[in-house]
């Protein structure tokens, strides 16, 4: 007795459903996901006609390419946040910080971090 076997056709497994699924997915966590801010600074503008009526600073901080110097002294950036706190308890209230040169953001945006953690301080950038 001859027994005949179907011949079995070999089903190719295509990979468009499994992509379909993983674009699914990532849509679903990008979409789900919360995108926050990672740091910011406040800074406010300053209003007109305010530069004439302005007084000299208390603290005079400037930035350029050597380094950071506090009222005239040249000071180590990692130290400016302690002088900057010494400044303020001697009665300091007022800062300005004068960027010159080839100055990038980061080390602005440490310095005034580092004037923002002494205390309440009126800070004005100039440029």
């Amino acid at each position: 007795m001859r027994v005949d076997y179907a011949i079995r056709r070999s089903r190719r497994l295509t990979l468009t459903p499994l992509i379909d699924i993983i674009f699914l997915l990532l849509l679903f966590f990008m979409l789900s996901s919360t995108f926050t801010r990672f740091a910011q600074i406040e800074l406010t503008a300053g209003k007109s006609g305010a530069a004439s009526t302005r007084q000299q600073p208390d603290i005079l901080i400037r930035l350029d390419e050597q380094g950071v110097s506090i009222n005239g002294r040249l000071v180590d950036e990692g130290e400016a946040g302690s002088t900057i706190a010494t400044l303020h308890a001697a009665g300091g209230k007022t800062v300005a910080v004068l960027v010159r040169g080839e100055v990038n953001a980061q080390r602005l945006v440490t310095l005034i971090e580092d004037i923002r953690r002494v205390g309440n301080l009126d800070v004005t950038i100039v440029k």
